[in-house]
């Protein structure tokens, strides 16, 4: 019988874990990356921004794993806090921030970027571009973006989109899904446990 609450206080736990993970992201994690070998070599600038209405839903967007061959610091406007390699933190408060990088052209970058998201019915977006001082590099406009859409009593919903060849983005599910495969799990693990 000891055996067995052990198991089960485990398995509580695992499910108050799962619970608490469900809550604190609300949505995947989307790891973006940016081939610029066929750009050429030479200084341009990475933007990334993260934009509401003046009445959107409390959100953030942070950002992490920023790498590749940034050059100098950031031009910060709005609200972002953090350093590279991150977590940087972008709110969207007061219509939202933006962190402009000088890069040099030629090798990868890379982010990752996930959302914290309050209640309300009123979207943001979040979205990165290449450019230098007279045009947009490898889009007309932004590389990608993901459109944050929280919904009234329902979960919120996130629209990826992306323009060029430039950007590969691997979206990640949620941590909650993943606790939830885990969950699954445990007791087959439990079952093959007892029959060894």
């Amino acid at each position: 019988m000891t055996k067995f609450q052990t198991m089960l206080g485990r398995l509580l736990l695992a499910a108050m874990l799962a619970c608490g993970a469900g809550q604190a992201v609300a949505g995947p994690t989307y790891k973006v990356s940016i081939d610029t070998a066929s750009l050429g070599t030479g200084p341009a600038f990475l933007g990334l921004y993260f934009m509401g209405l003046a009445d959107a839903t409390p959100a953030s967007a942070i950002v992490g794993n920023l790498a590749g061959d940034l050059l100098g610091a950031p031009q910060v406007s709005g609200t972002v806090t953090g350093t590279v390699p991150g977590p940087v933190t972008f709110s969207n408060a007061n219509g939202g921030s933006d962190w402009i990088q000088q890069v040099m052209l030629g090798g990868m970058f890379s982010f990752d970027v996930y959302f914290l998201v309050g209640q309300g019915d009123v979207g943001s977006t979040f979205g990165w571009a290449l450019f230098n001082d007279t045009s947009y590099l490898g889009a007309d406009g932004d590389l990608g973006t993901v459109s944050v859409q929280p919904v009234i009593g329902g979960s919120t919903q996130f629209e990826l989109a992306t323009a060029g060849q430039l950007a590969a983005v691997q979206v990640i599910p949620e941590p909650g899904t993943a606790w939830l495969f885990l969950l699954a799990g445990l007791p087959l693990l439990a079952f093959a446990r007892r029959r060894a």
